[in-house]
């Protein structure tokens, strides 16, 4: 009788076995090597092949396998921290493709995809700015390295698999100021991977006008207008001027939708003149989608 094994017990298996494996394997060479039935680990190398941690190499009538370049040295069950350190590593060196092909084979393994979010590619963009911040990269090199990091939370956005929809939980992300323009759409990604309506508004900094709030309510409506259930609206923002204006507009939204309305912040320095209008501030991405969750779970018991 075959034992049965996990996707991440194979996984760990071959790759421990490939990471020191330079010519590559063949399929009956792992099967040896790591004592799983050749049937059974055929059918895990295709799985493993087409999520991109393995590539193969036809030797004649044989195939032999590699690791993917950006595998080597990745443990399984993923270590988010080790991940980020890498995803940097490549960044930094100007490795791209590697960086990529590290993301995508991480989103195909058995993960919370949201840390790959706010644990892995958040971190890694913060150290580009503290980097640039003590001299290390020049602006060029940071601007690239923003839009590569921009690029990657795009590359989340369009490989992770989001969870089953929650009824009436919607969520509209917008930044205040351009440089938390990567949070928002970090935080409207991390909630649709959550199930939630979510919307990523974009930066609305260049944009603030006299008459901005009443486009902004309009869109509101547009899109919230025949809803029902928990409405929250997030706010990043490093600057008081913009956090505000969207404060004070969506706050006098309440009680002209059909849903519960609530608004959440990223913390800011000079925010503490809102605070009164503001449900939430959070401290960082995953402490605002903790809240938001329990937000809703409360909305869902209530109408019980």
């Amino acid at each position: 009788m075959y034992r049965r094994y996990t996707l991440d017990e194979v996984k760990r298996k071959i790759v421990d076995v490939l990471q020191n494996a330079g010519t590559g394997l063949s399929g009956v060479e792992l099967a040896d090597k790591t004592g799983i039935n050749r049937m059974t680990i055929t059918k895990y190398l295709d799985i493993m092949h087409t999520m991109g941690l393995i590539k193969k190499k036809k030797v004649g009538t044989v195939n032999v396998w590699f690791l993917e370049t950006g595998i080597s040295g990745i443990e399984f069950p993923v270590n988010y921290v080790q991940v980020q350190q890498r995803l940097i590593e490549f960044a930094l060196a100007g490795e791209e493709e590697q960086a990529r092909r590290l993301l995508i084979s991480v989103l195909n393994s058995n993960i919370d995809q949201v840390k790959i979010l706010t644990d892995v590619i958040l971190p890694a963009a913060n150290t580009v700015g503290e980097l640039y911040s003590r001299g290390r990269l020049g602006k060029t090199e940071r601007v690239h390295l923003a839009a590569m990091m921009s690029e990657f939370i795009d590359l989340v956005k369009f490989n992770a698999h989001a969870a089953e929809p929650k009824m009436n939980a919607h969520v509209l992300c917008v930044a205040g100021t351009d440089d938390r323009a990567p949070l928002a759409k970090s935080a409207a990604i991390a909630f649709q991977i959550l199930g939630w309506d979510s919307r990523y508004v974009g930066s609305i900094e260049q944009d603030i006008d006299p008459f901005f709030d009443i486009d902004f309510q309009r869109y509101v409506n547009k899109v919230w207008g025949n809803k029902h259930g928990l409405m929250l609206v997030c706010v990043f923002s490093s600057s008081g001027g913009p956090l505000l204006f969207i404060v004070s507009t969506v706050m006098a939204m309440r009680g002209r939708l059909k849903g519960e309305l609530r608004v959440a912040t990223f913390a800011i320095e000079d925010s503490t003149s809102a605070s009164e209008n503001i449900d939430y501030t959070a401290k960082d991405l995953q402490t605002m989608i903790d809240w938001a969750e329990r937000q809703y779970l409360l909305l869902v018991t209530s109408k019980l």
